[in-house]
This record gives structure tokens, sequence and C-alpha cells, in this order.
């Protein structure tokens, strides 16, 4: 399973500033898609369910290389790391039917099958890099499509589960860190506006998580009367935006408060280079700091591609499988302060 969760911190994208990587961490791209010949996922039985697993395997696993993974075979410790990898939603984890996962070849796009939508198509790339992950999510799309018939209607397109889904099923979403918005307390103004134009605000894990670590994520709340071309580049758009106005926020912060700051950057440093025990939530708050750092240039011998997968592989499922371990709370956040100090180059005595 560790083979399949570096997807999340990928090499440098061409394009991007190193202030955009470090406020823009990914971009994310799901369809939802149902087959013409079945009943929504609410009004499908387990035989039944049990047949669209079997004919959208088949099909996936001839059009689009890559691997299958059968949903029952994995222990409860892997399905939740896939969760942590956003691999699949909360909800895929809580369907009692029948289920499979496809991962791409190159890790960065997934099928989940079964979940609200017999389809959710999704691809997830570090940085601003919608333009580039949708086009190969709507090529995966593409592909299945001309073997299996999607439900589509003239007047409200591609037929979903949820009504919210119905026109083109696209959900397009950046997650962005935000420190200097958080600490100006222009983040919810900011969020608002957002808000006002048709765009969802959640945390890491999508709807009903948390805002932790200063990391939110924006996405679209519509997708019906909209063209794909029109929804991500809105989205694009108030990116762009939202990173101007949070490097003008770190601006006014280096300006009236920088060796309050250094010291709070430098401090989080030391003690995750430092800490024998370190919970989920301190691990999140002590990287944004970091993350802040590097992306204002006054940490210099930390990369950012080492703070992603910090981030990644210490979440609490992750990083049991990390250690080939079961390992209670406590255990976990000993286990975590010792990788942490590891990548960090830090005090082992």
């Amino acid at each position: 399973m560790l083979n399949n969760i570096r997807w999340l911190v990928p090499a440098k994208q061409g394009g991007d500033s190193s202030e955009d990587r470090e406020i823009v961490v990914s971009s994310r791209v799901r369809l939802a898609r149902n087959l013409s010949d079945f009943p929504f996922e609410i009004k499908l039985k387990v035989k039944d369910s049990e047949r669209l697993l079997q004919l959208s395997r088949s099909v996936i696993e001839r059009d689009c290389p890559g691997q299958y993974i059968d949903m029952k075979e994995l222990t409860s410790l892997e399905r939740e790391s896939l969760l942590e990898c956003h691999l699949i939603s909360p909800a895929f984890l809580k369907m009692n039917k029948p289920t499979g996962l496809y991962l791409n070849e190159h890790g960065n796009i997934s099928i989940m099958i079964n979940e609200e939508d017999h389809l959710r198509i999704q691809g997830l790339t570090g940085g601003l890099n919608l333009t580039d992950i949708s086009a190969q999510v709507f090529e995966c799309e593409e592909e299945i499509g001309r073997d299996l018939e999607y439900a589509f209607d003239e007047a409200y397109g591609f037929l979903t589960s949820c009504p919210t889904n119905l026109g083109t099923g696209l959900r397009a979403s950046v997650l962005l860190h935000l420190p200097g918005l958080v600490f100006t307390n222009e983040v919810e103004k900011v969020l608002r506006g957002a808000l006002q134009i048709g765009m969802a605000v959640r945390g890491l894990y999508g709807e009903g998580s948390e805002i932790k670590g200063s990391l939110f994520q924006i996405s679209n709340q519509h997708t019906l009367g909209l063209k794909e071309e029109e929804l991500i580049q809105t989205i694009i758009k108030l990116t762009h935006m939202i990173v101007d106005v949070e490097m003008k926020a770190r601006d006014a912060i280096f300006t009236k408060a920088k060796h309050e700051f250094e010291d709070k950057i430098f401090r989080s440093l030391a003690v995750l280079r430092s800490a024998r025990v370190m919970s989920t939530d301190e691990t999140l708050n002590l990287l944004s700091a970091l993350r802040f750092g590097i992306g204002t240039g006054t940490i210099k011998d930390v990369s950012l591609d080492v703070v992603n997968e910090i981030m990644l592989v210490a979440r609490p499922a992750n990083i049991q499988l990390y250690f080939s371990q079961i390992l209670e709370e406590h255990e976990r956040d000993i286990r975590r302060a010792e990788y942490i100090r590891k990548k960090l180059g830090g005090n082992e005595k």
C-alpha cells in the first residue's frame, strides 16, 4: 500500500512558482458517472452491484492500464489509508455493497466503483494543475465510455444519484494553505466571497471535515448549466485571486511582526526535529508553520516535498502501515515523532 501513497507528493510541475506551490497544495478533479442499464445506487440490489462491478472492472482494466483493488480483501487499516491518501471518499468506506477501486499506472487517477454513483473517476496532482489533471481524467472517462453507456439526458446532461451533480457531474477543487489570511483574520471574508460565487469551502477531507493546519479545500457547488471548461477556469481564476490576497497578508505580517513570526516558524521546526510524542493535529499545525516558513524563504534547509510527504505519511493509518505495525494512539504518536525526526534530520539522542 505504501507504494500507492507517494502519488500525493509528486515532483514539482512546470509552470508553478515556489510560492504558489506552497500555497496551492494540490488540485483535484472528480467525475460522477452512472451506467444506463443499471438503477442508481440507492435502488441497486446486491446481485446487480456485483454484475456492475464485474462489467466495469473488465472494461477499465482493458482500456486503462493500472491496478484493481477489491475492497473486501483489504484490512480496515488499509481502507483507512486509502481515505487518508484521498484515493477514496468517506462515503465509499461505509458502502455495504460490493465495491472496487482502480488505480492507474501513474497513481494519479483513481476510479471508485459502486460509490454514491456507479463510477467516480478522480484525479489529483500537486500544485495548481487543474487543466492538466482534468484532461487526463476526461481522457480516461472517454475511453471507458466507448464500452460502457453512461446515463445521459439531453436536457439535464449526465444523470447522477444526487441532483447537485447533474449536468457535467464535475467537481473540481484546490487545497489551499492560507496561514497569512488566518493570522490576519481575513480568511472568513475571503472565503465568504468564494461562497457568494457558488464555491464550497471544506476541510482537508472534503465535506464534513474540520479545517486544520490552515488548509482549506475550495470546489464548485453547481454542475448543471455550466461547461466543464468554464467551471475549471472559474476555480483557477479564483485561486489566483486568493493566492494574491494571501501573499499580501504575508507581506503585512512580516512588515509588522517579522521577528515574532520567524520565532514561531523556527520554534515549530525545533519541536518537529526534537519531539518524542506527536499527535496528528499537532503535526498538522506545526507543519503549517514550517510550510509557511518555506514559502516565505525563512526556512531554506527543508524542502517542500519533504513537508508534503510528512503530511501524508504521518496520518493515523499511514504511519501504522509505514512501520508495519498495529499501534494504539499513544504508540502512534511516539512512532510519528520518530518518523518526523528522521525525515527532518532531528536529534535522535
